[in-house]
């Protein structure tokens, strides 16, 4: 695996409010998530692949917000969900989102039984969007963050 990236915001905080967010999304619709996160001042941990992320996730900084896509490539959030919860360290309390976004028909049919699964699974937030919402998305996501971001409250 090619060692992650942490890639720095666009809009400088001080570090006390700048929150590191890992994302997990499709190739076609990654740019568009990672820049929502960067344009409102969060440091974004980019990945395409469960077994990425959870590389990531267990061997390197903390992160304070997890956004998955509903709809992953030949890969399921929820195995990804149940990763995370499943894990015997301080991710299993990371917030986790599951992300619909400009979902196709069959995305937009099926999301009523996809957020219920996600939400009895123990993600914190299942999201649906029509068309994506950079301004909506971080709304969304900022009450899940922690009062200050875990790599400055965990030694």
């Amino acid at each position: 695996m090619p060692d992650a990236e942490i890639e720095k915001p666009l809009k400088q905080h001080s570090p006390l409010d700048t929150y590191r967010i890992l994302t997990l999304e499709n190739a076609e619709n990654i740019e568009k998530l990672k820049l929502a996160c960067l344009q409102a001042g969060h440091e974004v941990v980019p990945m395409l692949t469960i077994s990425h992320a959870m590389a990531f996730l267990e061997t390197k900084d903390h992160v304070d917000c997890i956004v998955a896509a509903a709809h992953l490539h030949n890969e399921s959030v929820f195995e990804f969900l149940q990763k995370v919860r499943g894990a015997e360290s301080h991710l299993k309390d990371s917030p986790f989102v599951v992300l619909c976004a400009d979902p196709g028909l069959l995305a937009k049919v099926t999301s009523p039984a996809v957020e219920a699964a996600a939400n009895l699974m123990g993600a914190d937030k299942y999201l649906l969007m029509n068309e994506f919402d950079a301004h909506r998305l971080i709304d969304e996501i900022t009450p899940l963050l922690p009062p200050i971001p875990l790599r400055h409250a965990i030694p």
